[in-house]
This record gives C-alpha cells, structure tokens and sequence, in this order.
C-alpha cells in the first residue's frame, strides 16, 4: 500500500514539473512572440557638467546646467526580450567653466597687461552618437528595469567662452566669442615676456566618453512606454587646445524618454 501511494506521489510530481516546464516554456515563447524588433521614441535630458582638470594651472569652477535632446532606437539582439543594442542621436548643451589658478597677461608691443581671478565661461554644444548594449529585465507588474553600457562619439557644433576677470577686459571690451575662430587669437592670453601667465581658450570639437545608465521602463498604452533614468558620460578625450592644460569635461543626466 506504501509503495502504491509512494509511486502516485510520483507520477503526480513529475506531471506537475511538466506542466510547470511547458507553461514557463509557453510564457517565454509568449515573451519572444510580442517583443518589437525594432523600436524608436523621442527624449530630453537636463543635466549636470563639469570639468576634471588633471594637469595645468586650471580649476574647475563650478557645474553647468546643460540639456540633451533627440530620437533614440532600441534594436532587439536575436528575438530576446532581455538583450538590445540602443543608438540615439541627440543634441546637447555642455556648459564647463574653468578659472585660472595664476595671474594672466596679454602681451602687445612688449606691453604685458595682468588680468587677476580671470574664469573661463563655456557654452558648448554637440551632436551625440551613443551606441550602448542594453539590458532588460522582463515585466515585473508593468515595470521593466534596465541598465546600459557604451560608447558615445560627439561633434561640436557650437563654442562660445565668456572671460570675466578683475581688471579691464581686452581692449575691445567683448566678451562672449568663439574661442576657436582664428579672429579671436588676440584674445587668447599669451603670457608676458617670460611666457609665463599664458593660457589659449581654445577648444577641441571632438569628443568620446564612456556612458553608463539604470533606470525603469513602464507601459503607457499598448506597445507605448515611458522611460526614466539616470546616465553618467565620463569623457576620455582632451578638451582644451592648450597643450599645458589637460581636462575632460563630463556630465550627469536625468533622462526621460517615450517609445513607440
């Protein structure tokens, strides 16, 4: 009698793990069936830049807040829920400010003039390419949470410094200029008869920086969702010119977007 019910016991135990097999095996195919191959939407991110100064007698000198803004795709890997490679193109505003550690001059005709507590006030802007492997949890309630890791090449289309310091500016009393016209190199200051006190506000127009995301994704209608995060861009490429000065300029952003 033990034996007959020890063998029932079984029989209903390897049913139920079938059953449960073939029911998780349904729900994943089911998961695989309504995944989009293919998705696009459209974000906006404020954010938070500033400038890590690692050589030169530069500072950073407080954050800047920026904007970016743009399409993004989200391109399923091999017909898997979890796995995506997302690309964006977007434009965003960096702004990095710098102050001097020392006096600086600009010299004309053998005259040097001093300029004391001089900052440098960037306003620049890119076009962004961020190309990231991206990963998904499945739905959990009508959440999925993701994180995300890549590279993002960018190109400068805008550049505007504005310098304040404590004494006269320049002898045209402008401010604001493109610092990498060459219109603009007198205003660069070129140290005094020593060369010292010297800095150029030049700029370079291409930049690479690693980026690193999370956040949570939820279903609005449909196929519809909302997506909120956070993302680090950590540059690894040069910004100024100046081959005394070494620094990158990074930011941290809140991201918000909408697929469809």
């Amino acid at each position: 009698m033990r034996t007959q019910i020890n063998n029932t016991l079984l029989l209903g135990a390897i049913i139920v793990a079938g059953f449960s097999s073939r029911v998780s095996a349904q729900t994943t195919e089911a998961a695989k069936a309504d995944t989009k191959t293919v998705r696009f939407g459209f974000k906006a991110s404020p954010n938070l830049s500033w400038v890590k100064v690692f050589e030169g007698r530069v500072k950073n000198n407080g954050m800047g807040l920026g904007i970016s803004y743009g399409l993004m795709g989200d391109f399923n890997i091999g017909n898997n829920p979890n796995y995506w490679i997302g690309a964006e193109a977007i434009v965003t505003s960096m702004p990095s400010n710098i102050a001097a550690l020392d006096t600086l001059y600009i010299t004309n005709n053998n005259l040097s003039q001093p300029y004391a507590n001089t900052e440098f006030n960037y306003k620049l802007q890119y076009i962004q390419i961020p190309i990231t492997l991206k990963l998904k949890t499945n739905e959990i309630g009508n959440m999925m949470y993701w994180g995300q890791f890549g590279l993002s090449p960018a190109f400068m289309i805008q550049n505007r410094v504005s310098t304040l310091t404590s004494g006269p500016y320049y002898k045209t009393g402008v401010n604001s200029h493109s610092p990498n016209s060459s219109g603009n190199d007198g205003l660069d200051f070129n140290g005094d008869s020593n060369q010292e006190g010297a800095f150029q506000d030049n700029v370079i127009p291409l930049r690479m920086s690693m980026v690193l995301g999370a956040g949570i994704e939820f279903r609005i209608s449909g196929k519809t969702t909302a997506s909120i995060g956070l993302r680090f861009d950590n540059g690894f490429t040069g910004l100024f010119w100046d081959d005394a000065v070494k620094g990158r300029n990074n930011y941290l952003g809140l991201n918000a977007g909408v697929f469809f």
